[in-house]
């Protein structure tokens, strides 16, 4: 895949592809965070260039010669940068972004910087700025606000996001008429939208990441959690026409962008139902249930293609580890532990939830790819609380397996035997299935706040246990009866 208008709607990526998700703030950007990090191993994924020194030191001190050089070594980049700078950086970009109502944005952004005023902590001396403006100014006073970098955050954000330029951007304004200026960084940021190989809407966010798992064949999860979602409540709510007016004339090459945006998703996303008409026999559209069916086997037949024994050499013929910093195929996982929201190689835990079942689909491939019974452990590193564990159930396949508590220590260790393919003995069928990969599915009794310890966390999500690591050995080989 490359930087151009795509031939074809389904687009798996390439293993030299780095996609490149460029964050505009106040764009549901930590949930989209989380989903396309679940795609990537944990040691695949970077944030930006001039982050990357917190993550690998060995990026400290390096040029941007050496930096996009360095960067090579991921597959997932993902930050607060925009397209003209992540650009200089990136050998084989595809990239990703999503858009939002350019009035809701910015009231959200200036909801969100009140709120950082006060709790009193600035990440940056740019958010010290808009932190002191928000808190003393009302709304229309933060737009109108004369600092530049407050009117940068408040007037067209997300068209400067997207543009692209050749030189100094501040010659190129004198030099141009403001009327050109603007005509030009509007013309580049919807050849942007154009290029891109996928733009999101934040008010259509549900079917933008339907897209999205389409588009690279990715899990189409049912469910998935809004994070840092502070109201759900209309953001216009109370305000007058006037300042509502006020923002819109300080966003119209913002509007105009996100308009063209908004037409382009919606050819997009009617494509994409024709395809699953096509090829995966959805005859109803306007029924989300068909429309996730539809979905699922698109991706079965997209794990198929891209999961081939071969691609797993290091896995033995008669075991398979598995840990989250390794992609996650399933839904109903937190996003993993650690620094940057996850990416902290040293940590491969997740937490069950937010709801009481999570599902993990894992390769046919070592042991259970063969003709042997597999022993199932599963290392638990916590769980909310003990009789939550103690609730846990576990399907291969919709198979029951059998757990069995080996060791409490710390969260515990469970253990239990999943059956082998057997042609002669119609109940040894736990691994056979039409699907391409094994489908585990755990089922707890409940959830919990993961602050339910501990009041003093601001932490409130809900979950049930936090998985290490999943191991399966063979442990006997049958004979196959003609």
């Amino acid at each position: 895949m490359d930087d151009s208008t795509f031939p074809t709607l389904y687009c798996p990526l390439a293993a030299t592809d780095q996609l490149c998700y460029i964050h505009i703030p106040k764009t549901a950007g930590s949930t989209l965070t989380a989903i396309a990090d679940a795609q990537f191993d944990v040691r695949q994924i970077a944030p930006g260039p001039y982050q990357l020194p917190a993550l690998d030191p060995a990026a400290e001190g390096r040029s941007p010669t050496e930096l996009r050089q360095l960067l090579t070594r991921y597959r997932f980049i993902r930050g607060h940068f925009s397209h003209n700078l992540i650009r200089q950086f990136l050998t084989r970009p595809v990239y990703i972004t999503v858009l939002r109502d350019p009035v809701d944005r910015v009231i959200s952004l200036y909801e969100f910087f009140r709120r950082a005023a006060q709790r009193g902590t600035a990440e940056t001396p740019e958010y010290e700025v808009l932190m002191r403006a928000a808190a003393e100014h009302d709304l229309l006073g933060f737009v109108l606000h004369p600092d530049p970098i407050v009117q940068q955050r408040t007037s067209n954000f997300q068209t400067r996001q997207l543009a692209i330029w050749e030189g100094d951007e501040a010659a190129l304004s004198a030099d141009d008429s403001q009327k050109d200026y603007l005509a030009n960084r509007l013309q580049s940021a919807c050849a942007s939208v154009d290029r891109f190989a996928w733009v999101g809407l934040m008010e259509q966010f549900h079917a933008s990441v339907q897209l999205l798992n389409y588009r690279f064949g990715w899990y189409p999860a049912a469910e998935y959690q809004n994070l840092r979602v502070v109201t759900h409540r209309s953001r216009r709510e109370g305000l007058s026409p006037a300042v509502i007016e006020a923002i819109a004339q300080h966003n119209a090459l913002d509007q105009a962008l996100y308009d063209h945006a908004k037409a382009r998703f919606a050819v997009q996303y009617q494509q994409m139902l024709e395809a699953l008409h096509q090829h995966e026999n959805l005859q109803d559209a306007s029924n989300p249930p068909a429309v996730q069916v539809a979905l699922q086997q698109h991706y079965a037949r997209h794990y198929a293609a891209t999961h081939p024994p071969e691609q797993f050499p290091e896995v033995s013929r008669k075991r398979f580890v598995y840990d989250f910093r390794q992609p996650l195929s399933g839904e109903g996982w937190h996003r993993r532990n650690g620094r940057f929201n996850g990416i902290s190689p040293q940590d491969a835990t997740r937490w069950s939830g937010p709801g009481p079942v999570s599902v993990l689909d894992l390769p046919l491939v070592g042991p259970l790819a063969g003709n042997a019974d597999v022993r199932l452990t599963l290392e638990i590193e916590q769980a909310i609380a003990p009789d939550i564990l103690d609730s846990l159930e576990l399907t291969v396949n919709q198979h029951p397996v059998s757990l069995h508590v080996q060791s409490r220590q710390g969260g515990g260790v469970l253990t239990g035997t999943i059956p082998a393919i057997r042609e002669a003995i119609p109940a040894g069928i736990a691994l056979r299935s039409p699907q391409p990969f094994a489908r585990f599915t755990f089922r707890l009794s409940h959830t919990l706040p993961l602050n339910a310890n501990n009041p003093a966390s601001e932490d409130d999500r809900l979950v049930g246990f936090a998985l290490r690591r999943l191991t399966l050995e063979a442990v006997r080989r049958w004979w196959i009866w003609a």
